[in-house]
């Protein structure tokens, strides 16, 4: 980007106060040594500004002296350049003719350039033209628009000059095609060469124009001259844009292979989204239809290519008919070969998109055009297709089947719960939110603490006692969690059964078949116990205890844990 003029060393002590220097400070001053630092150079600026008259001729004729030192200086250039703005008409002369015997330098200076810029703005302000522009001749404007650093000198000129000398500089900048390609193929003369489109009117835009397009095939081939041209087809408010015609109208004969390269590429995808009906037709007929190779061929080609597979894919986005059926029709055999293949095979021609990419493409494409898959049975269950159309899957470590990976502490490491495989489901594939579960699903203990606490007994009145202090269950979830409820697969009915509540018939389980967002919810009846195995966690005492029915003696107490604790022991 062209640096601004007044773009100093910002923060630090020097913006702490913001107000101007006074007389009596700017007396005191060392005006070289404070324009050379970071930091007090802006207070010297804003001084020249803001702090009245006499201190702004006080700072400029302290700077005088030292200006050819200060104007190559890092930080010392913004004073300069500030020092060109205010100073009055007699020091502007004396300036200007000292910068004049190293202007060249200067413009080829990575700091001195920023103060040439300033000269010329001024020179131009100030009625100094004529005398401006026998110190940058034609020739050395020339070299200066090729240059890193020159390029923003030649490019100040063409902003700020009056129309008739604009026309002389256009004109010797870019008025032939020979002139308009050597500059647009350059990396900063194409900056220049944008600029001179921009500030052309009447008839040298008319001849800057015929120049640029006809090296239309060779700019949008090269690295630089690509953004000239699409500089045009986005040129004024004007839709349609008539240059876009005669872009397109250039390329004839030659789309299929800059469909096929990096930077041409970008051209054709530009033209096809601005470009009117007809013209789109022009492009897409060529694409289908080029000399080597039949349509189908061609279609294949450029739909597996690392840069023709954005040409096609823009082609499908604003084709209409009959174009639309026919790039379909051309390109869904070769998207169902890659599709039918495993992963591993999934291959495309040579010098083409790699494996994971082509197939990553042709799912893409087959998901956003059904037409596409027409006729292609898919197990969306297989692993090389469910990686692509479950987006979480990955994203939180599971396979395609939502399988943590063979990972089995992976779920505990991430805060999610586990997966009891008994029933026969894939579990969610992206993290639960509060409550998902039911109310549990927490920190959970170990398993042999949770078997030492929980074994149920098969007779007696110990069966309450046992699922009212139980937690988990050798058939439970691993992921059970302290509060009510807890566990994963069971939901609401395996924290029912742990709030210690008889479940005599079968209970109806959620389970979830298939990924998002192409899934459904079934349900399964499971016995009772079962649901109560695969919940649970460490719960609190209930609140309400039955009337009917006696409370726990305290030696039957002391008896259930006893046994709980040889149960662990063993």
């Amino acid at each position: 980007a062209e640096p601004k003029e007044d773009e100093g060393p910002q923060g630090g002590a020097g913006d702490e106060d913001e107000r101007p220097a006074t007389l009596e400070e700017a007396r005191a001053y060392d005006i070289p040594a404070m324009a050379k630092d970071k930091y007090r150079s802006r207070l010297l600026q804003r001084s020249l500004t803001k702090g009245g008259p006499e201190v702004a001729q006080l700072i400029c004729e302290r700077a005088e002296p030292h200006f050819m030192e200060l104007v190559r200086d890092q930080f010392g250039n913004y004073l300069t350049q500030k020092v060109l703005e205010v100073c009055p008409g007699p020091q502007f002369e004396r300036l200007f003719d000292l910068l004049a015997e190293h202007l060249r330098e200067l413009a080829l200076d990575s700091h001195g350039t920023r103060a040439v810029q300033k000269l010329v703005e001024q020179a131009v302000q100030r009625c100094k033209v004529a005398e401006l522009l026998e110190l940058l001749p034609g020739d050395l404007v020339e070299k200066l628009a090729q240059n890193v650093t020159g390029f923003h000198v030649v490019g100040k000129m063409v902003e700020c000059l009056p129309q008739k000398e604009v026309v002389d500089l256009l004109e010797r900048l870019c008025g032939t095609p020979e002139k308009a390609l050597a500059l647009g193929k350059d990396q900063w003369g194409c900056c220049v060469l944008k600029k001179c489109v921009d500030r052309s009117e009447g008839d040298i835009r008319a001849k800057v124009l015929d120049a640029i397009l006809a090296g239309t095939v060779d700019l949008v081939q090269d690295a630089y001259g690509n953004y000239v041209v699409q500089h045009l087809i986005l040129l004024g408010n004007q839709r349609p844009n008539p240059l876009v015609t005669r872009i397109i109208d250039a390329l004839k004969g030659h789309m299929f292979e800059l469909a096929m390269q990096k930077f041409s590429s970008n051209v054709l995808e530009r033209c096809l989204v601005t470009s009117t009906d007809k013209d789109r037709n022009k492009i897409i007929n060529e694409i289908l239809n080029p000399a080597a190779c039949p349509p189908s061929q061609a279609v294949q080609k450029l739909l597996f290519h690392q840069f023709g597979n954005y040409v096609f894919q823009q082609s499908l986005e604003v084709a209409k008919e009959p174009q639309f059926s026919l790039l379909v029709e051309h390109s869904r055999q070769h998207i169902q070969d890659v599709l039918k293949k495993p992963g591993a095979e999934a291959t495309a021609p040579a010098g083409s998109l790699p494996a994971e990419n082509t197939r990553r493409l042709c799912v893409k494409l087959a998901k956003k055009y059904p037409m596409l898959s027409e006729g292609l049975d898919i197990n969306t269950c297989d692993q090389s297709w469910a990686q692509y159309t479950d987006p979480f899957a990955n994203a939180y470590g599971m396979d395609a089947y939502a399988t943590w990976m063979g990972n089995p502490m992976l779920p505990q490491m991430c805060g999610f719960p586990a997966w009891d495989p008994s029933w026969g489901a894939y579990p969610v594939s992206f993290p639960p939110m509060k409550g998902y579960w039911g109310k549990g699903g927490g920190k959970g203990g170990g398993a042999s603490r949770a078997r030492s606490k929980g074994r149920q007994k098969s007779e007696g009145g110990k069966d309450g006692k046992a699922a009212s202090k139980g937690g988990r269950h050798e058939a439970g979830a691993s992921g059970g969690g302290k509060g009510r409820g807890g566990g994963g697969g069971g939901g609401g009915a395996a924290a029912a059964v742990a709030e210690g509540q008889q479940q005599s018939g079968p209970v109806r389980v959620a389970r979830i078949v298939g990924y998002w967002p192409n899934y459904t919810v079934t349900y399964d009846e499971v016995p009772g116990t079962a649901a109560a195995a695969s919940g649970g966690g460490k719960r609190d005492r209930p609140k309400n205890r039955s009337k009917h029915k006696p409370a726990a003696k305290k030696g039957e107490s002391a008896e259930g844990d006893a046994e709980g604790a040889g149960a662990a022991e063993a």
